[in-house]
């Protein structure tokens, strides 16, 4: 890591890089618009419970906040129990607020590598604490064969390839219609990180390709230089990536409620300038109270 930065600071000196004058990781002094429009916190919301939250301590971005109400929202609304996993649980305080937000029996599990997190003493029964790296496929063997998780947050060493390994390692363990969140990606374009700006090693990159995965069987040719394995790794992928949604230093991924098996269906509605066999023998299905929409999506 050190060789990283004083190559870093090598290639800066030689005017190899240009160095981003708008970089900016916190907000300024007093930066701040009393004008602009507020959050109307709802009871219950992820904002009131991450504000009201008043035992051991968690820390979030702004933006965070926001995100997990819009996404995991669903989760709440359905009113089941749900296996959430977070990698990094520092102090604790955020599996306790999963606990508080999630429904009722919900199993609250968090990765660490520091022995001390073992010692953090929780108020609820399910939540649970392993330590051991997340990229470590031993510990995950050992600790997760058979686990399934309905919600995987990734918030660990933000190392570009940590995070690489435990993606690869754990969203098989993604249960159907599931969702993978990684936090802090803004770490991927710092070498300290193991990243930079459009380096093919970095997180950030390696989920650009998604978007490829799910457009997969749109592609009517590839490279030369592509290996067969490259394709069935893509072909997978195809299968289970329903979405990917980016944000400010975070993405998510959805994995498809059942494995997207065949191409999807174009429809049309019924028009008086087009008969139903008309629309057939376009390949198409008319959309009608008889259709059968396959749930693919949560």
């Amino acid at each position: 890591m050190q060789f990283k930065q004083g190559q870093f600071l090598i290639d800066k000196i030689r005017g190899k890089l240009k160095i981003n004058k708008y970089q900016e990781w916190l907000p300024k002094e007093g930066d701040y618009r009393k004008t602009s429009p507020m959050i109307n916190i709802q009871p219950n919301s992820f904002y009131d419970i991450f504000r009201t939250h008043n035992n051991l301590p968690t820390q979030k971005w702004e933006q965070y906040l926001h995100i997990y109400e819009k996404h995991l929202k669903i989760f709440k609304e359905e009113n089941k129990p749900v296996n959430l996993m977070e990698i990094g649980v520092d102090r604790g305080g955020s599996l306790e607020v999963w606990s508080k937000y999630l429904p009722e029996n919900s199993q609250i599990t968090g990765i660490d590598i520091n022995p001390k997190c073992a010692e953090i003493e929780f108020n609820n029964p399910n939540i649970k604490v392993f330590i051991g790296s997340a990229s470590d496929v031993d510990f995950i063997n050992t600790n997760f064969s058979d686990a399934n998780f309905d919600i995987i947050i990734d918030d660990g060493s933000h190392i570009c390839s940590d995070v690489i390994t435990t993606f690869e390692e754990f969203f098989p363990k993604l249960t159907p219609g599931g969702l993978y969140i990684i936090e802090d990606l803004h770490t991927s374009y710092n070498k300290k990180w193991g990243g930079s700006y459009k380096s093919p090693k970095s997180s950030i990159e390696y989920f650009k390709n998604f978007i490829d995965y799910m457009n997969f069987k749109y592609i009517p040719e590839f490279p030369i230089e592509t290996t067969d394995e490259q394709i069935e790794k893509m072909k997978k992928m195809h299968e289970q990536i329903a979405s990917l949604t980016a944000y400010d230093s975070v993405i998510i991924i959805e994995k498809y409620n059942i494995p997207k098996y065949r191409a999807f269906k174009s429809y049309e509605t019924e028009s008086k300038n087009i008969t139903k066999e008309e629309l057939l023998s376009q390949n198409l299905t008319l959309c009608n109270t008889e259709t059968r929409f396959e749930k693919f999506f949560k």
